[in-house]
C-alpha cells in the first residue's frame, strides 16, 4: 500500500506577546513566533519535523547556554515537553497580562519528534520561562 503524504503544519504560529516590563533584562521579545513544520521524504516515506523560531534573541541566548543535545536522553526532553506544553496551554486559556502564551501548542505525545526538536522546544521553554517565569513546575536539569 503506497503511503500519500501530505505536507501540514503541525502547529499554526505562536505569537508570544512581552510588554516593556521584561525588556529591561536583556530580552526584547516583541512578538517572537515558533513553528513547527514537517517535511516529507518520498523516497523513505518519513516525516521529518522542524521547529522554527524567529526570535534573533533565543538564538543568541540557546547558543550561549544550550547543553549538547547528547546531554538530555530523548524519553527525559519529551517528558519534559509534554508537561511544559501542558502549562504553558493551561496559561494561553486562563491567564492575561503582558507576557502569557498567544496561541495553544498541539504537541502530540504519541509523535516522534525528533530529538532536535525536543531539544530546541525544551530550551524555548527555559527561555521564555527565564524572561517571563511562566511555567510553576520546571526540571530540575535545566
Amino acid at each position: 500500500m503506497n503511503r500519500l503524504l501530505i505536507f501540514m503544519v503541525l502547529t499554526g504560529v505562536l505569537f508570544f506577546f512581552c510588554g516593556s516590563a521584561f525588556s529591561n533584562n536583556g530580552f526584547d521579545i516583541p512578538g517572537d513566533t515558533l513553528t513547527f513544520e514537517t517535511d516529507a521524504r518520498a523516497d523513505n516515506d518519513t516525516i521529518e519535523y522542524e521547529l522554527v523560531i524567529f526570535d534573533p534573541g533565543f538564538h543568541n541566548w540557546f547558543n550561549r547556554v544550550r547543553q549538547p543535545e547528547w546531554f538530555y536522553s530523548d524519553s527525559y526532553l519529551t517528558t519534559w515537553n509534554i508537561q511544559l506544553v501542558s502549562q504553558w496551554n493551561y496559561l494561553y486559556q486562563s491567564s492575561s497580562g503582558d507576557c502569557r502564551p498567544g496561541v495553544y501548542i498541539d504537541y502530540d505525545p504519541k509523535i516522534d519528534y525528533g530529538k532536535e526538536l525536543n531539544h530546541k522546544l525544551f530550551y524555548y521553554f527555559r527561555y521564555m520561562h527565564e524572561v517571563c517565569g511562566l511555567f510553576t513546575v520546571t526540571p530540575g536539569r535545566w
